[in-house]
């Protein structure tokens, strides 16, 4: 999914209050909290949502080489997705091989580029078939009157490319993207439905090495949706279960992990379909995208083991730079956003993951690490509400501390005043001692804006 966004408003920003209780009870003026429980332990840190949908620019068949490369490590870059999108190149449907190879080497380019930072690629098949959005009747798709020869066509020359490029190392295919949107597959659902199982069959029986990715739906997981329904039901015990699940999280319309995640589930079970990882291949609304956001988001999926890219709305070339709006650039260069400072912060927790809990309405949420040295750092923020909740951190026994008394904690702001707007550093809110009791410290969080971020640090 890929729109161009409009600009976004330069926001205000006034310093926040933050206070602290010493008991776990809620305070009068929060009107939730979300809970970081030390004693629970989730396994070590791997920056699952550092990755994002296309972002780099295309440079022939080779990496990019424009972008400073500490734009990418700091972040802990993991992955990107792409086959071509809005370029000259038109795709294999309209063009054929002519409009098809153009989009294969900017795929390349960005393969290229995404190993360079020892990330994986994801190549989308539609876009290297040209279905970028905007489908009509007249557009043709696989399948199309029952004939599936175009398909193996065109399927034949992706492999034979993957193969004569040596691209397979850190490469996932996407069967398709938003196929349950009419604007990127227009024909009756039956007939996707059809699609994916033949030519997973087709990828597979002439490439096995080859690990594929799908559906990839615009609309999350829920029991009562029919396309779920006939999907999961078509890749039950015939060999089509992708290697890894994909769907989008776009848009408080489609809930979240903590919601989506048992549904996908239950699915499985209910069509005795096997686990396999899951990839978000595209996240966040364009007014979701900036810190406090960009955290409610990470914590869902670190808590759910996922991998999730963020969306990318722009249009043109700018869809082929700036990270997905994580950076920007003028006539001095590329420089970061308010946005890129957050995963920043992110690429640095390093450690073990520590359970964390979101507020019972789903609008605030924690993610937290513990490093070797045993400081803990905790992100905290909300989905695009500007209210005050409570950060509970409990479990200080476990690493050896009395179950009261005071803690020093380091405390810093994530500012955003808009993906063009160069922001150089999180607001350094300084340290200051807090007392807590019964094993547990509450942090109260009175944002400015539905857009900031915050973060916390504490020596266990």
């Amino acid at each position: 999914m890929w729109h161009q966004s409009s600009a976004s408003l330069l926001l205000a920003l006034v310093a926040p209050s933050i206070t602290y209780a010493a008991a776990m009870a809620q305070r009068d003026d929060s009107v939730g909290n979300a809970v970081v429980n030390l004693s629970q332990n989730n396994g070590a840190a791997t920056f699952l949502g550092s990755g994002f949908i296309y972002g780099f620019p295309d440079n022939g068949t080779s990496a990019e080489d424009n972008i400073p490369d500490y734009f990418l490590t700091d972040i802990k870059f993991r992955a990107c997705r792409g086959g071509g999108a809005q370029i000259d190149a038109v795709g294999w449907a309209s063009g054929g091989y002519d409009g098809y190879i153009g989009r294969f080497y900017s795929a390349l380019s960005n393969y290229r580029s995404a190993r360079k930072y020892d990330g994986e690629f994801i190549l989308m098949l539609s876009d290297l078939w040209g279905a970028q959005g905007g489908a009509t009747a007249a557009s043709v798709f696989p399948g199309d009157n029952g004939n599936w020869t175009e398909m193996e066509l065109f399927l034949d020359q992706v492999i034979s490319d993957i193969k004569s490029n040596d691209i397979l190392e850190g490469l996932i295919v996407d069967i398709w993207n938003e196929p349950d949107l009419e604007t990127f597959w227009y024909p009756d659902w039956s007939q996707y439905v059809e699609y994916f199982v033949k030519a997973t069959q087709y990828l597979r029986a002439n490439y096995p090495d080859l690990p594929v990715e799908g559906p990839s739906m615009a609309n999350s997981p829920s029991t009562d949706n029919t396309n779920w329904q006939a999907w999961m039901s078509s890749i039950s015990g015939n060999d089509t279960i992708p290697d890894r699940f994909s769907w989008h999280q776009i848009g408080s319309w489609q809930r979240e992990p903590d919601v989506t995640v048992p549904a996908f589930t239950s699915l499985r079970e209910t069509y005795s379909v096997a686990e396999r990882p899951i990839d978000v291949n595209e996240y966040a609304w364009p007014s979701e995208q900036n810190p406090a956001n960009s955290i409610f988001y990470l914590s869902q999926f670190e808590r759910h083991n996922i991998r999730a890219l963020r969306a990318n709305w722009g249009g043109g070339s700018n869809l082929h730079n700036y990270m997905a709006s994580l950076i920007y650039a003028d006539g001095s260069g590329y420089y970061p956003n308010g946005d890129w400072q957050l995963y920043k912060y992110y690429g640095g927790m390093l450690g073990d993951r520590i359970a964390t809990t979101a507020s019972s309405d789903l609008l605030f949420d924690a993610f937290a690490a513990v490093s070797d040295g045993n400081i803990l750092k905790v992100i905290a923020g909300t989905r695009t509400v500007q209210a005050s909740y409570d950060l509970i951190i409990t479990g200080f026994s476990k690493y050896g501390l009395a179950t009261e008394g005071t803690l020093d904690v380091q405390s810093y702001r994530f500012d955003w005043s808009g993906s063009e707007v160069q922001i150089d550093s999180p607001v350094d809110l300084g340290k200051a001692s807090y007392g807590y009791s019964s094993d547990t410290l509450t942090i109260t969080l009175n944002p400015p804006t539905n857009s900031t971020g915050y973060a916390f640090e504490i020596q266990l």
